[in-house]
């Protein structure tokens, strides 16, 4: 029995296994270091499969610049994105051409200069890592020689750059490039078909005869920006421009071309927007931008305009030649000047291009007077109007009830009214009455010694 209880105490006494902590800290350490094994070979994995995308990636940049090594035609080697897929990823692969002369700056379609010598072909390839969603790519450059000479000896080029609003080409543009009719200085005739702008607004007229040559558009829908040498200065739907062409060199015609902004010019009130008036039979109205006049077109009609991001500051009449009717030339003593762009122009969701003018209220002269005229006359001194250079008469007809409610642009007026005798062209003639017409004072509007001032300021 004693030996029994002997041989129990010894077995409890060894205490032979593990614990449970033992084992929970075991288990802790092994899936540490499993922990640690997956993510090495996690990222074994991640960085193979990077090096296959980069791979591929090289892979298709070369691909892609071989073609254009081999390519019969460069002028087709243009700008160019495309989308690929291979091995389950997406690639994206941009293109960008280059034509550089021997002499002058590097562009999408060649400068003037030298002789189109080569193009410098850039591709970019860009691919999203798989698994992390980072986005990586690689550039790769190349240059591209014709394989015979762009132009043969002691001809000349003339490389068509064609510009949208935004900077990018403008494709699809019709170009025809003729000896210009008042001193061609040796052009002769173009044979060779010129085809219509690429994807980068380029094209081209090669192994042309040195002389003056005229480069006329033409697009369906489109408009320049006026500084085409054509277009002297007015926006046009067929602009053209001048360029000399000499033996052995690249002259270029740059044009601004892109689709018309369809616009209504309209006068109105900015005070009184809804308040109905009588025109002039002349509303002419002017758009603005920086230094530029467009126009006059007139209100009510629609205008087609290059489309400006920043827009047009419309203006009534013609401000070239009178400054009075442009808010922005009077000075602010008596307040702060009317906005003459409350809103972008035109307004969203209309064509609306809004001029602002004042509305008054005129009694005329007889009970039978029919018309009114009101002619711009110098300003009283320290009234704040910046004046016309040129008188200008504005004509309203149809009036009756020997009231009239009209609407002038900002300025000072003496009025005079009467009886319509004949019409012709659009000329009114009239029978003056002896009397004077008068205005009702109005918020801007004020009389002072016959004349009546059309004030655009308002009192803070």
């Amino acid at each position: 029995m004693l030996r029994l209880t002997e041989l129990l105490r010894d077995a409890r006494e060894r205490d032979d296994g593990f614990s449970i902590i033992e084992v929970l800290v075991a288990m802790t350490v092994f899936a540490m270091i499993a922990a640690g094994v997956a993510m090495g070979i996690a990222s074994s994995l991640y960085l193979a499969h990077g090096s296959r995308s980069r791979e591929v990636a090289i892979g298709l940049a070369q691909d892609a610049i071989d073609k254009a090594r081999t390519s019969s035609n460069l002028f087709g080697v243009t700008d160019a994105t495309d989308s690929l897929t291979r091995n389950g990823v997406d690639y994206s692969v941009k293109q960008t051409a280059r034509w550089v002369p021997t002499s002058g700056t590097a562009n999408a379609c060649g400068s003037g200069g030298g002789p189109l010598a080569y193009k410098r072909v850039s591709m970019t390839i860009s691919w999203t890592a798989g698994g992390r969603g980072a986005t990586q790519s690689i550039s790769m450059n190349s240059m591209v020689a014709p394989t015979t000479s762009v132009t043969a000896a002691n001809l000349g080029t003339i490389v068509v750059s064609v510009s949208k609003v935004d900077g990018s080409g403008n494709q699809g543009v019709g170009v025809t490039i003729a000896p210009n009719a008042s001193n061609p200085n040796g052009a002769a005739a173009i044979t060779s078909a010129i085809g219509q702008t690429d994807v980068t607004g380029c094209t081209y007229a090669l192994n042309v005869k040195p002389g003056r040559y005229d480069v006329t558009l033409t697009k369906p829908g489109n408009i320049d920006d006026g500084t085409s040498s054509g277009s002297l200065g007015a926006q046009t739907a067929r602009p053209s421009t001048t360029v000399t062409v000499q033996t052995n060199q690249t002259s270029a015609a740059n044009f601004n071309y892109d689709t018309a902004l369809t616009v209504v010019p309209q006068w109105s009130d900015p005070d009184q927007s809804t308040t109905a008036f009588t025109p002039p039979t002349s509303s002419p109205v002017s758009l603005r931008r920086k230094t530029a006049d467009y126009g006059p077109y007139a209100a009510g009609t629609t205008a087609q305009v290059f489309p400006y991001a920043d827009g047009y500051k419309a203006v009534p009449g013609t401000p070239a030649t009178c400054l009075s009717v442009d808010p922005e030339n009077w000075t602010t003593a008596k307040g702060t000047a009317v906005a003459p762009r409350a809103l972008a122009q035109p307004q969203a969701g209309t064509n609306a291009v809004k001029a602002p003018v004042q509305i008054v209220t005129v009694k005329l002269a007889s009970k039978t007077d029919n018309a009114l005229t009101a002619t711009t006359v110098a300003p009283a001194a320290n009234s704040g109007d910046p004046g016309c250079a040129t008188p200008v008469t504005y004509t309203f007809t149809g009036l009756s009830n020997q009231t009239a409610t009209i609407a002038l642009p900002y300025g000072t007026y003496s009025f005079q009214s009467g009886t319509v005798l004949k019409i012709i062209g659009g000329i009114v003639s009239l029978t003056l009455s002896s009397g004077t017409p008068s205005a009702t004072p109005a918020a801007g509007v004020s009389t002072s010694s016959g004349k009546v001032l059309l004030d655009p300021r308002r009192a803070p």
